[in-house]
């Protein structure tokens, strides 16, 4: 495990060769003189003035340098791509009454044309969701935050158990009863490097109150599809496995952190400028209900560099909205749209922002015929899925 230098993430430690040389045994280093003889060497015979020169070697096609294979984008970090993804500070830990260790969003298939093959930089709030879009995206680097510091535990528990776990079945069988004391061993080996003994009692007793919970909701995740096509991070092995390579590749990194606050999202803005690399989604689930479009919430979204396809993604509930599933509108927008709305001195708020897109008639409910799914001004967006660009 990587000893960060911020309190919450958790990342796997690169495996680090090194190469020596020595002396023969029989040597003490010291260089030996060449062997000496009492009889006189025999002079060299000169070179024949009319031998012909022999015929250069023919190149050796196996000895010929190939050229490097390029760099694997979801691959072991470097030294740099490490420091700058462990740089800056998150808000501190406040109490929050209730704890969203799952989430009841269901019906997130109706992003994956959105999403696919996205890469970039994933930031998002939440839980065990964020898995299935990462996937999806192929993301290059992630950065799951939440303003409840229990489920940022969340997530540094399931990295150690995802990086345990070759496959779903098995990390599901890890939140089973029966292999609790398994598990909090696990978890303990991996973290006691990294946290003192106080605040891993912490974590693991924050894991063993999320376990059975956790339990129930991922024998469902395991088990989702939709018209055939298995829908999650879980059910699909190939979305399970790309998660799994990004946390034994430390391209993960968790924060606690308050999306109106002045740090945990600057420090992810700064981060992904120093990575080279674009937010190409931006989750957001259903927070937008509960703050306002501050100054401060307008800065940390502005300075998230995004690119010509990036997009942000939230939660709806509401009666005005088709749901999805039993709750849920799932709405996509570009970030460069979102960006230029939430400064607006109209748009205070998600729903007088999304008024105002609607009544300039850029709001498209159930596009192509998908129920429970909005787009704001989508079109604006470079090859956009459904606009025929």
């Amino acid at each position: 495990m990587l000893r960060s230098r911020w309190p919450l993430p958790c990342l796997l430690a690169l495996g680090l060769t090194a190469a020596c040389t020595g002396t023969p045994p029989e040597s003490d280093g010291a260089a030996q003189p060449p062997p000496t003889t009492d009889q006189p060497s025999e002079p060299a015979d000169a070179p024949d003035p009319d031998a012909a020169e022999p015929d250069p070697a023919e190149p050796d096609p196996a000895a010929q340098a190939k050229p490097a294979p390029p760099p694997d984008p979801w691959g072991p970090v470097t030294e740099a791509q490490r420091s700058t993804m462990l740089a800056g500070d998150e808000e501190a830990r406040i109490k929050t009454p209730i704890h969203y260790v799952k989430t009841n969003e269901r019906r997130h298939d109706v992003w994956f044309p959105y999403l696919e093959n996205k890469r970039g930089i994933y930031v998002g709030v939440a839980a065990d969701q964020n898995y299935t879009l990462i996937g999806v995206a192929k993301s290059e680097f992630v950065f799951l935050m939440d303003l409840d510091w229990r489920v940022t535990e969340l997530h540094r528990v399931y990295e150690v158990l995802i990086e345990a776990s070759e496959d779903p079945k098995t990390l599901l069988d890890r939140f089973d009863s029966d292999n609790e004391e398994a598990s909090v061993a696990l978890i303990q080996e991996a973290l006691a490097g990294q946290l003192s003994e106080d605040e891993l009692r912490k974590c693991v007793n924050s894991w063993r109150g999320a376990r059975e919970t956790v339990f129930r909701h991922l024998e469902n995740v395991i088990v989702r599809d939709r018209d055939g096509e298995n829908t999650s991070w879980l059910s699909n092995p190939d979305y399970y496995a790309h998660i799994r390579k990004l946390y034994l590749s430390d391209r993960v990194r968790m924060l606690v952190g308050d999306l109106t606050g002045p740090t945990t999202l600057a420090t992810i803005g700064e981060a992904a400028k120093g990575l080279g690399l674009p937010v190409k989604v931006l989750y957001l689930s259903n927070a937008e209900e509960y703050y306002d479009y501050t100054s401060q919430y307008q800065a940390n979204i502005r300075g998230l560099q995004g690119a010509d396809d990036s997009i942000v993604l939230r939660t709806i509930y509401s009666k005005d909205w088709v749901h999805a599933d039993a709750l849920w509108n799932y709405q996509v927008q570009p970030l460069a749209d979102y960006q230029a709305r939430v400064g607006e001195p109209n748009n205070a708020r998600r729903n007088r922002m999304l008024n105002g897109a609607d009544k300039d008639k850029l709001i498209e409910r159930n596009p192509d015929g998908v129920s429970g799914l909005s787009r704001v001004n989508y079109a604006s967006l470079s090859a956009s899925p459904g606009t025929g660009e």
